[in-house]
């Protein structure tokens, strides 16, 4: 069921409430009202008859000569007065019900509801030839009820009018919401879509110019992330092909020149003159260079000290090639045995990640002393690599520092990098710390 259909079935629900508890509310009012009204009719007929009869003397009470006495009740309202003499059948009637035929009848369902207990009063009156008559006031409500019925009829109509005002209204305010809540399911759709360049519109409402602005936020901060991506695919894509050509000139310019020269002198090692000795001493110390340019290949490719000595060996192993380049720089490790037993995944990152904060130092910052810190917190691993470089703009963080971020995210972890002009960079990673399986 959608949202407009429940919300209209809870308002006919509530109004055929409203209107039933406001029927049987007014069938009540309308029920004590009628029984107020016709029981002070006949008290004040009771009052008058008394008042009458008193004026006139037993003497005087002969005939039909004392009617005139009560005449007055011919104006009473919701009354039936008849005169019976001796206890015989009502012979006289001095009121009797007009009825106006232009007036609507109330149905009888309604009478039956409103119609009060029968309310009959009998008064004697003593004639002066000894006989009794006696007067019957019988309750005769049927224009309080007609009363009641067009007062029940307006209240009935009028509850229909404002249902119908507040149904319209509630529909208008609803119309509103729903296209507001279109417009940002369109939004959100085209988010999902890949287009975040897209903005969603302010509305009226508070709370949905809230959750457009949200979104709006959301899909700025998507097509930034969509941005930085793209240019470190980008960024990733040229390393690769620049490393791979960079291995292709080293194997083609060491590898490709040793191997030549090694092949001459063994041709030269087959002639009877060669120097024998002179000839195996070169031949090992090309092979020297040949082992240090592979073991560099293998470093810059995947170090696999990390696999058969550990990480804090190959991190030390690393520390000392860079301090070997740029004799005026000091590194310090401060380093948690803990660390020996992450895995495989989570160890290479930390490698990589040192890896790069320490070839951006020798790039950037020019700096003179670089600490490490790796150790065991919790479940997780914490590093930080300060230095006391010339540090720079948050801004302007390049693709090295998208690199170590996308890092930690990818394994939910955390990546802040705090730099200050003068005064260095701070870079504070957080790793899951998983230990790998014995």
């Amino acid at each position: 069921m959608s949202l407009r259909s429940l919300i209209n079935l809870r308002i006919v629900f509530s109004v055929v409430f409203i209107l039933l508890l406001g029927g049987a509310t007014a069938v009540w009012q309308a029920r004590q009202s009628v029984e107020r009204e016709v029981q002070s009719s006949i008290n004040l007929a009771l009052q008058m008859i008394e008042f009458g009869f008193a004026q006139v003397p037993l003497s005087s009470r002969y005939g039909s000569e004392w009617l005139p006495q009560i005449s007055a009740l011919q104006q009473t309202r919701h009354l039936h007065i008849s005169i019976s003499e001796n206890g015989v059948k009502p012979t006289k009637f001095i009121t009797q019900r007009i009825v106006d035929e232009a007036r609507n009848e109330p149905p009888q369902w309604f009478i039956d509801l409103v119609r009060a207990r029968h309310f009959t009063e009998k008064y004697d009156v003593s004639m002066a030839d000894g006989t009794v008559k006696t007067i019957l006031i019988t309750a005769d409500p049927m224009d309080e009820i007609t009363e009641a019925w067009g007062e029940s009829q307006a209240f009935f109509w009028s509850i229909v009018a404002m249902s119908v005002i507040m149904f319209l209204a509630i529909n208008l305010v609803f119309n509103a919401v729903l296209r507001a809540v279109k417009t940002i399911l369109s939004g959100l759709q085209q988010v999902e879509d890949g287009h975040y360049g897209l903005a969603l519109p302010r509305f009226k409402i508070k709370e949905f110019d809230a959750i457009a602005l949200e979104v709006n936020e959301m899909s700025s901060s998507l097509k930034a992330a969509q941005k930085n991506n793209q240019a470190l695919a980008r960024h990733t894509m040229h390393i690769q092909e620049s490393e791979r050509q960079t291995m292709s000139r080293e194997l083609h310019d060491e590898m490709g020149q040793s191997l030549t020269a090694i092949k001459a002198m063994a041709v030269t090692s087959k002639q009877a003159s060669a120097d024998i000795p002179s000839i195996a001493d070169s031949i090992i110390t090309v092979c020297n260079h040949l082992s240090i340019v592979v073991r560099s290949m293998m470093r810059t490719l995947h170090p696999l000290s990390l696999a058969e000595l550990g990480l804090r060996a190959t991190l030390s192993d690393l520390i000392s090639e860079w301090q070997r380049r740029t004799s005026d720089l000091m590194i310090d490790l401060d380093y948690d045995d803990q660390l020996e037993r992450l895995n495989n995944e989570v160890t290479i990152h930390v490698y990589r990640i040192v890896q790069e904060c320490l070839t951006n130092v020798v790039r950037h910052a020019k700096a003179t002393h670089v600490s490490i810190l790796l150790e065991k917190r919790g479940d997780t691993v914490w590093m930080s690599v300060s230095d006391n470089g010339v540090g720079g703009q948050m801004g302007q963080q390049g693709f090295g520092v998208l690199g170590m971020r996308e890092r930690a995210q990818n394994l939910g972890g955390k990546f802040l990098f705090e730099s200050v002009d003068n005064e260095g960079v701070n870079v504070i990673v957080q790793l899951p710390y998983i230990e790998k399986k014995r």
